[in-house]
């Protein structure tokens, strides 16, 4: 090993730990935040009376939709993967399961850099065409979400204060809307997508202009590709599949094995205030966050100030986090097991920080 690369190896290690450092600190303040609204000892009042007959129903309900829209997430990253490049699906399948397990382990959402880093990695794709799948799906999902979100807002007839659910959701709205602007603008024209770009974004910081212009016109070849082979219409099935299924989950789960009683719209929204919340980089898990948003959500319908209702609402947000993590964590341990060139190690992280480098990288 040269002295560059042992001085960058040292780099990243470091870089690594400050993630993790920063991250575990967001996640410690929303949490914090999240025990100020609903103390610990109201939650495991609620927890020390459940039916756990019923909640095992509940839970295996909640498990079998909650699978299948995480399945509908993967097939659904496979409709964006196929126009880049000769690619096979059992094998985007299973770095899709990793990938995704990969959000939930690593700190700051670093892991959303784990699938297209792997992707271009074991095939013959680019790591900017790569990367442009992931893009193409988080403004898809931020629009959803933010649009859902409003919706919810607009229809909402209760009497609690909505400044913060209506403050995060307008910073998400500058992010996404923006984003699928240039999207369309792009699929439009990338020339006119690049001068845009150049004349805003690289005004600020040039290297950060060329890169985003990339991810367009990397977006613009996927995007023209998918609708020449009619991928389009099952791409966006599969989006409806996944936040349907994710909605449904939650709303079995709360019917079935809770006594807080909340219409499927109601629901809706409060995935909608969740899903903007984490969207938040923190901890790994997305713990803090995760409970202080999905408490945030329930406070619009129901008196969480309470101490029997918090404690309901609290002991659901803990069963819904503890859920999702063990259906999308367990099977991609399990495909790392199997696969050792998908294990997650720090050289992999590392790597997928830069993932332009992905073919270069060692095996």
């Amino acid at each position: 090993m040269t002295a560059q690369s042992g001085t960058d190896a040292e780099g990243g290690r470091l870089r690594l730990w400050l993630s993790l450092l920063l991250a575990i600190v967001i996640g410690a303040v929303f949490l914090i935040l999240a025990v100020r609204t609903v103390p610990v000892d109201t939650v495991w009042d609620y927890v020390q009376q459940i039916d756990w007959r019923q909640m095992g129903l509940a839970v295996a309900a909640f498990t079998a939709l909650y699978a299948l829209c995480h399945a509908a997430r993967i097939v659904r990253w496979w409709y964006l993967v196929r126009p880049i490049g000769d690619v096979d699906a059992p094998e985007v399948f299973r770095i899709g399961t990793v990938g995704f397990a990969a959000i939930l382990l690593l700190p700051l959402r670093l892991g959303e850099l784990v699938r297209p880093f792997l992707l271009a990695k074991r095939n013959e794709v680019s790591g900017a065409a790569a990367l442009a799948t992931i893009v193409v799906e988080r403004v898809l999902d931020g629009l959803v979400i933010t649009g859902l979100l409003f919706v919810g807002l607009w229809t909402y007839q209760g009497d609690a204060s909505t400044e913060l659910v209506r403050t995060v959701g307008t910073v998400a709205a500058a992010i996404f809307v923006p984003a699928v602007v240039m999207c369309v603008v792009a699929a439009y024209s990338r020339r006119l997508a690049r001068k845009v770009t150049m004349a805003t974004l690289g005004r600020v910081s040039q290297k950060l202009g060329e890169k985003v212009a990339g991810l367009l016109e990397q977006f613009a070849s996927g995007f023209g590709a998918m609708v020449r082979r009619g991928e389009m219409v099952p791409f966006l099935v599969a989006t409806a599949v996944y936040w349907t299924g994710n909605a449904m989950s939650m709303w079995v789960l709360l019917t079935m094995g809770f006594d807080l009683e909340l219409a499927p719209w109601e629901v809706v929204t409060v995935m909608a205030v969740l899903v903007v919340g984490i969207m938040v980089p923190a901890g790994p898990a997305l713990a803090g966050n995760f409970e202080y948003f999905m408490v945030q959500g329930f406070a619009l319908f129901v008196p969480v100030d309470q101490p029997e209702v918090g404690g309901q609402a609290g002991a659901y947000a803990a069963m819904v986090h503890l859920l999702q993590i063990a259906i999308i964590v367990i099977p991609g341990v399990w495909v790392m097991i199997r696969h050792r060139a998908l294990r997650l190690n720090r050289r992999t992280v590392e790597a997928s920080r830069s993932i332009e480098n992905a073919e270069e990288s060692e095996s």
